[in-house]
């Protein structure tokens, strides 16, 4: 069989046998070329990644719902199952090569299952990010919500509400790339895209600062003397406020109903009691609810470990973005397996060791 291309010199048509073997080169240039990747996509690390988030997912359902932590469905179940179908984009991928003998011969993909992988595989890490911050102001609101300038009732309200703007933000860049009839609108998408993950990464610095305040006061008993509650409306709504401020006679955790709360306090750090008359060291109450410093010690150490994965993940993420869909960093598979599926994947793995339910959570049977 013969495959018509087009002769650069003169522009008449010649045939030349076609070679449709997979990794065939381009018989005008001389090189491979794929289409949308720039590169062929790894059969064996795309099942191996594919099995490995598809394990996880189940790990993180079964584990959420043994410990009734039913927070980290939405979050670390939800993340890990979109990693799952952006993996599934890529297997599509994998499974949709063709030779297309036009212009020489270029490999093509299914550019639908292009886009489902790009999308996913970008957006996915905001759910994981909404899980470190929701457990970050769980774990304040119980072992020390005075060693914090932003107050516990507000914490997780505002660095989710701030996650959900970026993965807003990702998802339309993605659907603008996706349905882009050139590439002046891709590349619109992919900028917008790259705005939401630098975005994210700015929200997760501020998150680090809050959490290194809280972990360094803490330490040293050194509650914060103002705190900032912007959502006290709502927390002041709540039943579960009055439900909170009678089981913590300590005043530990106290329904703010003001935008900023000064802390009351003596000259060694002791917080006034509720009856105005007597100070009380500001950790009693640790005990209480049952999170011992071994437990705040393992719960920070998760924290610290899935944020300094996602950042990583994130610069990465900025940095080829920006690069362009046919950037070097683009077309670098290794690359993006070890910056991003493997960083990923250590994230879900050690939230599946070490889950939240250790500390929060209680036995279905």
């Amino acid at each position: 069989m013969d495959c018509w291309i087009e002769k650069l010199n003169n522009g008449t048509l010649a045939p030349y046998q076609c070679n449709t073997v997979n990794g065939s080169a381009n018989l005008i240039t001389g090189s491979v070329k794929y289409s949308s990747y720039g590169y062929e996509v790894s059969h064996m690390w795309t099942y191996i990644f594919i099995a490995a988030f598809g394990v996880g997912s189940i790990a993180q359902l079964m584990l959420g719902i043994f410990w009734r932590t039913w927070w980290t469905l939405p979050t670390l179940t939800a993340g890990t199952a979109v990693e799952v179908i952006g993996w599934g984009g890529r297997l599509w991928s994998v499974l949709s090569w063709v030779w297309d003998y036009n212009a020489g011969g270029i490999w093509f993909s299914e550019y639908n299952a292009y886009i489902i992988q790009i999308v996913c595989l970008v957006v996915a890490p905001t759910f994981f990010s909404a899980a470190n911050y929701i457990l970050l102001g769980k774990m304040m609101a119980s072992t020390g919500p005075k060693f914090s300038s932003l107050h516990s009732q507000s914490f997780s309200a505002i660095f989710v509400t701030a996650d959900i703007v970026c993965l807003v933000v990702q998802g339309a860049g993605g659907g603008i790339a996706g349905t882009a009839d050139d590439d002046a609108g891709s590349d619109m998408g992919a900028y917008i895209m790259t705005g939401g993950v630098i975005l994210q990464l700015v929200v997760t610095i501020l998150f680090t600062g809050l959490f290194f305040e809280w972990i360094i006061r803490r330490k040293n008993n050194n509650p914060a003397k103002k705190q900032y509650n912007p959502f006290f409306i709502l927390y002041k709504s709540n039943r579960q406020a009055k439900k909170a401020a009678a089981a913590n006679p300590d005043g530990l955790v106290s329904p703010s109903a003001t935008l900023t709360e000064e802390i009351p306090m003596n000259s060694s750090g002791q917080i006034k009691a509720e009856d105005g008359n007597s100070y009380t060291n500001s950790t009693v109450g640790f005990d209480s609810i049952g999170l011992s410093d071994g437990k705040v010690k393992m719960l920070c150490g998760l924290i610290t470990v899935g944020t300094i994965l996602i950042i990583i993940r994130s610069v990465y993420r900025s940095v080829e973005l920006l690069d362009g869909w046919t950037g070097k960093i683009a077309i670098n598979e290794p690359l993006f397996l070890g910056m991003d599926a493997l960083l990923m994947f250590l994230f879900v793995l050690v939230y599946s060791i070490v889950h939240p339910g250790l500390a929060f959570g209680r036995r279905l049977f």
